[in-house]
């Protein structure tokens, strides 16, 4: 594998562990089988945000100050709002109350550990407090997807690495790594010695040698596989996916599909072992998508005059109807029938009610009426939901120790 690899921090969780995806993405990537990977409205809205984050910091402004400015990301056009502003608020200010002088997305170099490698940060800066120093960390995930675990990330990890070299290797007591995720968890911390990264550091060393010499193996997990370019088969190359994540999506199944003159067979839930049926549960909505992959790939094929044996491609039920002059069929329709041609008036829901009640620092907005209506508003509690174990949020206490103590 050349030296030439794009071993980016993003993608730390894939090629710190499944070592052989590096030269797999690089042969498809070349052979034009996988293209280079665009950029969606949610990456490039997070770029906005980005953007706003780094010209509070460096300008010494509120994010508010920025509302109704356009910003162009990846080809797409963002207005920030309120809304982005008031998310951006908590992490700035946290930043603010601990130093005055932050280094905001700055490129580090991690060639002591990853030669030629290198990462934009979001933001570091060494804090000296009374008990300790530390160098920060911190990251902007603007997303609202699932909350990520500041905790052993190797992403934050290397660009501390990356930070600490930056900073000319300063002796500190410990190191934090803040992830900033205003939409789904709020801020999140982990702290580590500055023996314990630089430790981490060694390991990615060890990662190089053996990406570089070739001593690779593939190793498909929920974290390696869930970005990574190879997964995905793309029929009109030929390229039916990532035979080892293919496999180990099999796998989970337990054979079900081995025999393919009969039809698949899946054990009863009573006769799994604890331990598998986790296991299943945990992978169920990844292998949802694999097989949703394979559904489409196997449709394509049919498309393309080469359909999997024992399947055709046809045409399914017609879409919704759908009026193709909504002006003339209101005419229509308000002629027949007058008011019934409109449904019900409907009212708005919370959200937006908020968007246009709440007062912020550069909207007058409603207050009283805001207050007001906070009385009318409840939430039922969450449902009970499965997480790793490790996940940070408590457990819940069992249904029969709830009366334990009622004697």
């Amino acid at each position: 594998m050349a030296a030439h690899a794009k071993l980016s921090p993003s993608s730390c969780a894939r090629w710190s562990t499944c070592t052989a995806s590096v030269a797999l993405i690089d042969r498809l990537k070349s052979d034009g089988v996988v293209p280079e990977r665009s950029s969606s409205i949610y990456a490039a809205e997070g770029t906005a945000a980005h953007e706003v984050r780094e010209l509070s910091l460096q300008l010494g402004l509120d994010p508010h100050d920025f509302i109704g400015m356009k910003i162009v990301a990846d080809g797409y056009e963002f207005t920030v709002s309120e809304e982005m502003a008031e998310y951006l608020v908590p992490g700035i200010d946290w930043i603010r109350e601990r130093t005055d002088d932050v280094d905001v997305e700055i490129r580090v170099d991690l060639s002591p550990w990853l030669p030629g490698q290198f990462g934009t940060m979001d933001g570091g800066f060494l804090m000296v407090t009374v008990d300790a120093s530390a160098l920060v960390a911190s990251d902007l995930k603007y997303g609202s997807g699932e909350p990520v675990s500041p905790e052993k990330n190797k992403q934050q990890m290397l660009y501390a690495l990356g930070y600490w070299h930056f900073k000319d290797r300063p002796k500190v007591d410990k190191v934090i790594v803040v992830i900033d995720q205003p939409r789904a968890g709020g801020m999140k911390f982990w702290e580590c010695s500055l023996d314990e990264l630089l430790a981490f550091g060694e390991e990615m060393k060890v990662v190089y040698a053996k990406i570089t010499s070739g001593d690779t193996e593939f190793v498909p997990s929920d974290y390696a596989c869930r970005w990574c370019e190879a997964r995905d088969p793309n029929p009109a190359k030929g390229y039916l996916g990532c035979p080892a994540y293919n496999e180990w999506q099999l796998s989970i199944f337990q054979g079900a599909f081995d025999d393919l003159d009969a039809e698949p067979h899946f054990p009863e839930a009573h006769t799994l072992t604890p331990e598998r049926r986790y296991y299943i549960v945990r992978h169920a909505s990844m292998a949802q998508k694999w097989l949703a992959g394979l559904h489409q790939a196997s449709l394509e094929a049919a498309l393309m005059g080469n359909p999997d044996p024992g399947s055709k491609a046809v045409i399914g039920q017609r879409g919704n109807r759908y009026f193709v002059d909504e002006v003339a069929a209101q005419e229509v329709l308000t002629g027949a029938v007058g008011e019934a041609a409109f449904k019900p008036r409907q009212l708005i829901g919370i959200t937006e009610a908020e968007k246009l009640l709440k007062p912020g620092k550069k909207k007058q907005g409603h207050p009283e009426a805001w207050e007001a209506l906070q009385k009318l508003v409840d939430q039922p509690d969450g449902k009970p939901i499965l997480v790793p174990a490790d996940d940070a949020r408590p457990a819940l206490t069992p249904i029969a120790d709830m009366f334990d103590d009622l004697d």
